[in-house]
Order: structure tokens, then sequence, then C-alpha cells
């Protein structure tokens, strides 16, 4: 009496290496990486309205908004050359270090291609946004659309406010110390988003 039958081979066919794929065009990268750049730049203006209308009780001005926009791009180019930089520095010691790395910091003289382009690629960036700096359209462009996301995020900051102070909580009316408690946890909000804006400038 067999306890086991035999199950039936399957064939699965015969392995072979994925067709290796070239790396991206290197323009391409640095076009990729100014778009990320730019919605960061966008989002650290936002932070600075929000900061700058609802803690230091500040007007718009659009100048200023745009003297922002490019002061924060500078400083993500200069970032970028920095990185740039140091990633030469460490192409210089690879060259003497064969084998596997140790870890993802760890590089070897068969990670030099890599390293190359990504020095390639980060000081590209830079000097991609060291050149949109200086264009007026694109600077107004993303001022622009910062404002309008700090419209949008003061327009549900009013809503949520008033929904607060309006609403029963629980069936019943806000008491005063229930009102000044939510005031306070808004300034505290407030106070928060200023630190981390200074934060970001220094």
């Amino acid at each position: 009496m067999k306890l086991f039958r035999r199950t039936k081979r399957v064939n699965v066919g015969t392995y072979t290496d994925p067709i290796p794929t070239p790396p991206p065009d290197i323009e391409a990268q640095i076009e990729d990486g100014v778009l990320v750049a730019l919605a960061a730049v966008r989002l650290a203006v936002t932070n600075r309205l929000i900061v700058r209308s609802l803690r230091d009780g500040k007007d718009y001005d659009e100048q200023r908004v745009r003297l922002r926009v490019t002061k924060e791009m500078l400083n993500l180019a200069v970032e970028k050359e920095k990185d740039a930089k140091r990633i030469r520095k460490v192409l210089e010691t690879v060259g003497d270090k064969p084998g596997a790395a140790d870890g993802p910091a760890d590089f070897r003289a068969r990670d030099a291609k890599t390293l190359k382009r990504r020095a390639k690629v980060s000081s590209g960036l830079a000097a991609r946004l060291a050149e949109l700096a200086t264009d007026p359209e694109l600077v107004g462009e993303v001022a622009d659309r910062a404002h309008s996301a700090f419209l949008d995020e003061f327009a549900v900051s009013v809503v949520q406010g008033a929904r607060a102070f309006d609403e029963p909580r629980g069936g019943k009316p806000l008491t005063e110390m229930d009102r000044v408690a939510q005031l306070q946890g808004l300034s505290e909000d407030l106070d928060e988003l200023g630190r981390r804006a200074r934060s970001v400038n220094d």
C-alpha cells in the first residue's frame, strides 16, 4: 500500500537572466530631479506663507514670495553641488577597494561607474536649478502655486475651526474652557510651524 502518491512533474522551463536595461538618460534624470526640487520649493514657500500670515499677521507680498522662491531654489542648488563634491571625493578612494561592499555606505571599485553618474546628475541638477532661479516666469509660477496652496490650507483651517466652535460635542455646546483650550492648541501649532520654518532657513 502506497502512503504517498507521486505528483506529476511540471515543466517550468529553463531560467534565463533578464535582459539588462540601460540606465536612464542623465538629462532625463536631471529634469526629474528638477520636478522634485520645485515641488519641495513650493511646499517650503507655502509653509512660510502660513507662518507669516497666521502667526506673524503679515499680509501677502508677491515680490517677497518671489524672492523666497528664488532663495529656496538657490539653496537646493548649493546643496546638490555639495553632494556632487562629496561623491567625487568618495570616487578618489574606491579605486583601491576591490571586492563587495560591507554596507550601503561602503563603496568599492565596482561602484565607480555608478558614483560618476550620480556626481554628474547632482552637478547637473545644481546648475539647472541655479539657471531656473533666474527665470522670472518660472519663479512667478512657483510663487503663484505656493500662494494658491496657502489659500487652500487657510480655507480648510477656517472651516475646521468653525465646525469645532459651532458643532455641539456630544450634544452639548462648547464651554468657555473648551474654546480657550482649542485656541491654545492652535497657538501651539503655529509656534511649531514657526520653529520648522526657522530650522529650514538655518
